[in-house]
């Protein structure tokens, strides 16, 4: 599959592009040419067809080269030719060519009638392709329009299409039409994973015009502010407000906002240095609710990098200041209560639940405890923390399989029913985790799902770790290794931006390993 995805996308290369004005229409047009070319030769160019197939060749040339009148002619005639001769997925290849012609001379709505003609014969003769193809480009006729959702979903049904196929260098195409809607949405953040995608599969199969294309693409997002970019900015204006005014605790709470985003957007050295310097005008103020936070995002950070050591010491220290910031009577501290979120025994709770995941089994148990008398059942976030910090015990102790299945199960559905993408996320990929030596099927179907919804949350850290332990699921079956080496490679670029050197360099070598 690999070897003749690699020749389609070689032959890609080699095609023309069809004439038009602007930048934009120019890549527009490439992509669509692209597409229609790679039918070529397909499973419906029957050998009693070689002259209809010797006409849309001609047609094709026609289009290519400008001479807009011939071209319309012979794309009609070899419609016809293949009606003659009852070959549906022709007609539909003929009509498809047709259609783009006729939209790149300015004629989008009649292009539209005739796309719904060619998808109408590619589903008569059960071409699925062929249907794909023209989702692609009626996705390129939306995006013309700036009709930016519809071309975005169509983008994504032709992407979804190729994948399914085994159709990498079309879908790297359709990805990369997808990411420019996603653009034009203000959808960067997703955008850039979505490119990086792209990126991957293009490097993979060695097609320079694609690697470029991917490349122009990331460098032209890079140019936007993205999500988080816009969160950055309230908080440097908070921050630089309550500087101006000479309130530490605003500023403490800016640099604590500052260090979670961080976090989330996966730049930990810059989110260890927010977090720090609240924690340090925290305790400077001696504010113990604002520094326990700050050591509790700390501690979660390393916990979630693998730093067990560290994240034992900055939760530690955030357990150590729970009394202090319960009984504190300040002004501060009553104004940091209510910009908080949550009561402060229910983030304890979360805390004490998060050191069980790193306590020896037989310590576990006292802290979990510990966290379930603090806050009543019904705290979502709380009850979601203490079911994962439960199945991981179940985990760790090798007794009784379905306990932890169960309570991971549990722990998923709590989050999802309270809309927290991130806890959702956690449990997903813990649940995997465990499955992963009994049943990778399953847990390849988890990891997908703990994927999404990372994305969802914009969360980097647990992105990287889905997309790596995917990979390494998916190498089990020979099916699965092309969208395996896909992974490897986007979650070596993540642990690279998240300063994991060595991590990066492993996950590569197994994506090379594929090759």
């Amino acid at each position: 599959m690999i070897v003749r995805t690699r020749l389609l996308a070689t032959a890609i290369a080699a095609i023309l592009v069809l004439a038009a004005c602007g930048k934009e229409d120019e890549q527009t047009n490439a992509a669509a040419a692209q597409i229609n070319a790679a039918t070529k030769g397909g499973p419906a160019a029957a050998a009693g067809n070689a002259k209809a197939e010797q006409l849309l060749a001609q047609a094709q040339q026609f289009a290519n080269t400008g001479r807009d009148a011939q071209a319309h002619d012979a794309f009609e005639r070899a419609v016809a030719m293949y009606r003659d001769a009852g070959d549906i997925a022709g007609q539909g290849r003929a009509l498809l060519g047709l259609a783009t012609h006729t939209r790149v001379t300015g004629q989008g709505e009649v292009a539209r009638d005739i796309y719904a003609r060619a998808k109408a014969a590619f589903a008569q003769a059960g071409d699925a392709l062929g249907q794909a193809q023209v989702g692609f480009a009626v996705a390129e006729l939306e995006r013309a329009r700036f009709n930016n959702a519809e071309a975005l979903r169509g983008f994504q049904q032709a992407a979804d299409a190729f994948h399914s196929q085994g159709q990498w260098a079309m879908e790297g195409q359709a990805l990369l039409g997808v990411v420019d809607s996603e653009r034009r949405l203000g959808k960067i953040v997703t955008a850039d994973a979505t490119v990086a995608r792209a990126r991957a599969i293009f490097d993979i199969l060695n097609d320079r015009a694609g690697q470029q294309a991917a490349e122009r693409t990331r460098q032209e997002l890079i140019t936007y502010l993205d999500e988080n970019d816009e969160a950055r900015a309230k908080f440097a204006l908070d921050i630089g407000y309550a500087d101006q005014g000479g309130s530490r605790r605003l500023e403490a709470q800016g640099n604590l906002g500052m260090g979670r985003l961080e976090v989330s957007a996966g730049h930990p050295v810059q989110a260890r240095r927010f977090l720090n310097e609240a924690r340090a005008i925290f305790a400077e103020m001696k504010l113990p609710a604002g520094e326990m936070d700050a050591w509790a995002a700390l501690g979660d950070l390393e916990r979630r990098l693998g730093d067990a050591d560290a994240a034992r010491v900055a939760h530690g220290r955030a357990i150590l200041l729970f009394d202090g910031a319960r009984n504190d009577p300040s002004t501060d501290a009553q104004a940091y209560a209510e910009a908080a979120t949550g009561k402060i025994e229910e983030r304890q709770a979360v805390i004490l639940a998060g050191m069980a995941m790193l306590d020896p089994p037989v310590e576990a148990p006292q802290r979990i405890a510990a966290a379930r008398a603090m806050v009543a059942p019904g705290v979502p976030m709380v009850d979601g923390a203490i079911l994962l910090a439960q199945a991981d015990l179940e985990r760790r102790k090798g007794e009784g399989r379905a306990a932890a299945s169960s309570a991971f199960a549990l722990a998923e559905r709590t989050f999802a029913n309270a809309s927290i993408p991130l806890g959702v996320g956690q449990a997903l990929l813990a649940y995997a985790d465990f499955e992963q030596s009994v049943d990778p099927a399953a847990a390849s179907r988890l990891y997908t799902r703990a994927l999404q919804a990372f994305l969802e949350a914009r969360d980097r850290i647990g992105e990287a770790l889905a997309r790596a332990a995917l990979a390494q699921t998916l190498t089990t079956d020979p099916a699965g290794t092309m969208e395996a080496n896909v992974q490897f490679r986007i979650a070596a670029r993540m642990f690279d931006e998240l300063g994991l050197g060595e991590r990066s360099t492993s996950l590569l070598n197994a994506a090379r390993a594929l090759r």
